[in-house]
């Protein structure tokens, strides 16, 4: 199909080796499932938005984002009366429960200080046998993708402030990163099924993110390179030969296990059961331990 052929070019086309992996993972789902309504959560400048525009099969797209000027960008470029484009905080969202046959969460978590209440928005979003999409940074990230606060973090035990937004790398802007033990068990808690844990990539070039972002995210946006932007969705012939180059590292792969450094956590959950069974909400006592700071939750089913 030609939506298929245009899919597969602008990922063919993605410098971010990581981002490429996160967002086959994400269409793939997308074209196996089929979802009528689909919500991107946390949208920014709206790359799923669109490749979920180009698909024929969903009903409703909603966008969400609580930056207005991303959302305003988009509508200006999209022209499609299925997107619905909503400003406002994960926390306080405008759209009904229980109305989303599929949510993508894609490099939001661990922005919020609250993920936990996020991952209860999503869980409510959703209707029973419904779909959310997570990807996340991974705790364990390799060494290459960002040298620096790899060795400040094993050796000083510290990182580069996340406020320092081009020297930061994979913290930047980040409240956390997450261990695949600590998502799953966050995701569960709330009452998700796990079907899918994607391990996304163990290899890449030294400076990775820097390459990316402190440096070629600058350029792109100072300089209006619009042949490296990814959302440009014309044809970018020298992005898909860098986009090669980025990933030649990744010929030398292997299935990543939990232990294994990798750089991103994608998981693919489903909604158990209707929000109004109550079955997968639990009451989470939190018992200080004053003598060693330690918390023991308590998991109760109502």
């Amino acid at each position: 199909m030609q939506y298929q052929n245009l899919i597969k070019r602008i990922l063919s086309e993605e410098i971010d080796p990581a981002f490429a992996s996160r967002a086959e993972f994400i269409i793939n789902h997308i074209q196996q499932k089929k979802p009528g309504v689909i919500v991107d959560l946390g949208c920014g400048r709206g790359f799923y938005t669109r490749l979920c525009a180009m698909l024929p099969y969903p009903t409703e797209i909603w966008a969400v984002d609580i930056n207005k000027k991303y959302l305003e960008r988009i509508e200006r470029e999209l022209d499609d009366q299925r997107i619905h484009f909503v400003n406002a905080s994960i926390y306080r969202l405008p759209i009904k429960s229980s109305r989303a046959d599929l949510v993508i969460c894609s490099e939001v978590l661990e922005h919020l200080v609250d993920d936990q209440k996020a991952m209860k928005t999503i869980y409510d979003l959703l209707r029973p046998g419904g779909i959310a999409l997570i990807t996340v940074p991974h705790r364990n990230y390799p060494f290459f993708w960002d040298p620096l606060n790899f060795i400040l973090e094993r050796v000083f035990n510290t990182h580069i402030k996340k406020t320092i937004w081009w020297l930061a790398g994979i913290w930047a802007d980040h409240e956390r990163l997450y261990s695949e033990k600590d998502l799953l068990k966050k995701v569960q808690m709330q009452g998700f099924e796990v079907t899918e844990v994607k391990r996304i990539l163990r290899y890449c070039w030294p400076g990775t993110h820097f390459m990316l972002y402190a440096l070629g995210k600058n350029i792109v946006e100072r300089l209006g390179a619009r042949g490296f932007d990814r959302f440009n969705l014309q044809p970018r012939p020298l992005a898909k030969i860098l986009a090669k180059i980025m990933r030649a590292p990744q010929l030398f792969e292997r299935p990543a296990s939990s232990t294994d450094r990798y750089m991103d956590i994608a998981v693919c959950l489903k909604k158990t059961s209707s929000s109004s069974q109550q079955i997968a909400n639990c009451l989470v006592v939190s018992v200080g331990d004053l003598s060693n700071n330690k918390s023991l939750f308590l998991k109760i089913l109502l």
